[in-house]
């Protein structure tokens, strides 16, 4: 099928504006700045921009169901939120909590995402293919990375011996390595490269993990030449639990198993040494920037503005709904924005080019994928219309800083995805929000009230876990990644 958008003023591929058509063929571009031709169907976008579809390169499902649940709190604490909130769910409560992850993102313009995906009390290829069912039916390209480690939760946070009282100690993973590689395998074999949906190794971070269970994922990824996606050194906590348990970095030690390659994607990478910093840039290993919710957690501020001087493939991501919100533009701009508080030089502020460049650039490195990110021939069709005869936009002075500083989302009126519209004028053509929206109250309902109990546990753990984080927050490691020094 054809199709012409006539009159677009687009994002070239070398982040310059160009007024013209684009000639849309089987759900890939097929000219730019063509001349009118026999088509199927046209769309007028004069008075629009069009941007290439945000690519997403971390975020989590199943905080769906946990908007808003989490203020003031750091990380440590956070998990415990998560885990607590977090109960066990069926097949269909997992696809629900999934579609409205990805009709979230689609409403602000995100056309692939990188879902970094959460079972309780383990992972099973029934729950992992209505996630990928959820994302097909809403129309969104993901990658799926389920999450997986083997420690308790509570042998990896720098507790004193005798610290919390046993009664609160976690206990290790249900799931045994072999389950976790031979579903992964499963999942990979029947979706890579054949639909919207790809699968990738997801350990949730490897200071959770056994070295036997890290020795078994680089045995994995070898083999299968795949992704690996992970959280790292989010938190001062986790560097000195790290180093509490190496003598090194942690970093230092992954580069030991041969993990640091191109394929490989640190979500957000704030507490790190030089040391580790050489070695990720060395082995062209992908960073998230997630900046939103470390500011939401109070984890830190990871030093972008330097890693992007120093040549680091820097991409950028939401998180979780529940620490913060899934708008991508918002996350782009804190991403300009923030790091000018790093250091007066402004030479080496992000610029908004910079910033958009990061999303789409890196982005697309993060979801192993060349067909996106780019309007240009042989490009998917995922594209974003965005009205600017409105308030907000006019007079256009610069479409770039407009875009990056003042564009919210509102003003998105079609969302494309391989050249199918999806979302028009802020409603899906593909899902019936109405009943996904009562369908997904009734859950909620149901899910809030069988963690009762779980929370009121949480209240009592509280105190040995802020008596920890407010101890190991003041120790000098040196490094500082808060915007004024630890009192």
């Amino acid at each position: 099928m054809k199709k012409l958008i006539t009159n677009a003023t687009y994002l070239t591929k070398d982040y310059t504006w160009q007024t013209g058509n684009i000639l849309i063929e089987d759900g890939k571009i097929a000219q730019l700045d063509s001349d009118y031709v026999v088509v199927d169907e046209t769309f007028d976008a004069s008075g629009q921009i069009v941007i290439p579809g945000l690519i997403n390169a971390h975020s989590h499902s199943y905080t769906s169901f946990l908007k808003g649940t989490i203020d003031n709190v750091p990380l440590d604490i956070y998990m415990l939120h998560a885990f607590a909130g977090n109960t066990v769910r069926n097949p269909r409560e997992i696809y629900v909590s999934t579609q409205l992850e990805g009709l979230q993102l689609l409403k602000f313009g995100v056309t692939s995402t990188f879902d970094h995906f959460m079972m309780r009390p383990k992972a099973t290829l029934e729950g992992m293919e209505s996630a990928a069912l959820a994302y097909t039916d809403c129309g969104i390209k993901a990658n799926i990375a389920p999450q997986y480690s083997d420690l308790p939760f509570t042998d990896t946070i720098p507790f004193e011996k005798n610290e919390l009282p046993s009664e609160f100690h976690s206990l290790p993973s249900s799931m045994s390595h072999e389950e976790y590689f031979e579903l992964m395998k499963s999942a990979m074999d029947k979706y890579n490269g054949k639909s919207k949906v790809n699968f990738v190794v997801g350990v949730d971070g490897p200071q959770r993990c056994s070295d036997e269970l890290m020795y078994k994922t680089a045995d994995f990824v070898k083999e299968h030449d795949c992704g690996w996606h992970t959280h790292i050194l989010e938190t001062k906590t986790q560097a000195i639990a790290s180093y509490n348990r190496y003598g090194k970095g942690l970093i230092e030690y992954i580069d030991e198993l041969g993990l640091l390659n191109k394929k490989t994607s640190f979500v957000h990478y704030i507490w790190v040494t030089d040391i580790e910093k050489e070695l990720v840039r060395k082995n062209q290993v992908n960073i998230v920037h997630c900046p939103s919710s470390s500011l939401h957690l109070g984890s830190g501020v990871a030093p972008v503005d330097q890693l992007v001087k120093d040549g680091n493939k820097v991409a950028i991501g939401t998180d979780g709904g529940n620490s913060g919100n899934l708008n991508l533009l918002e996350k782009i701009r804190l991403t300009a924005d923030l790091h000018n508080l790093a250091q007066p030089d402004y030479d080496h502020w992000l610029s908004a080019k910079q910033s958009l460049q990061m999303c789409y650039d890196n982005g697309a490195r993060v979801m192993m994928r060349d067909d996106i990110g780019k309007i240009e021939v042989g490009y998917a069709a995922d594209l974003v219309f965005i009205d600017t005869m409105n308030i907000l936009w006019q007079p256009v002075c610069d479409i770039m800083t407009q875009l990056v500083y003042m564009e919210t989302g509102q003003n998105i009126v079609r969302v494309m995805v391989d050249g199918e519209t999806v979302v028009k004028d802020g409603k899906s053509l593909l899902i019936d929000e109405q009943a996904l929206i009562k369908e997904a109250i009734e859950i909620s309902n149901k899910l809030s009230a069988t963690t009762k109990e779980a929370f009121v546990r949480l209240e009592q753990q509280y105190p040995y876990y802020r008596k920890m984080y407010l101890r190991e927050i003041k120790k000098d490691i040196g490094m500082n990644r808060f915007i004024r020094p630890v009192e």
